[in-house]
């Protein structure tokens, strides 16, 4: 039984070989910024503390419609159909 090398050539090699390159290349980017090292002053930190409330804003609103939505679909499940909504019984019998 023979077995199979790792070789450049195959398709799943080469995709080994891009991802080590790539991760060497990302080392820099991949630095934290000043930030997340908790550096209290800076223009970065001014802009990521915006930033992070105006996302979390953004969220509570698509929340918060969710929730109206979500009550105004219970509310109107619970109110009686007005008169002429409802299903008459009627004795279909007579119109035979």
């Amino acid at each position: 039984m023979k077995t199979k090398r790792f070789s450049i050539s195959s398709s799943a090699g080469r995709a080994a070989a891009f991802c080590v390159v790539a991760s060497l290349f990302a080392v820099e980017q991949a630095s934290a910024c000043p930030f997340c090292y908790g550096a209290k002053d800076g223009k970065s930190t001014e802009h990521m503390a915006v930033a992070i409330w105006f996302l979390f804003g953004a969220i509570m609103a698509v929340m918060s419609g969710i929730g109206a939505f979500s009550y105004h679909l219970w509310r109107m499940s619970h109110t009686p159909l007005q008169p002429h909504q409802e299903i008459a019984e009627e004795d279909l019998d007579k119109y035979v």
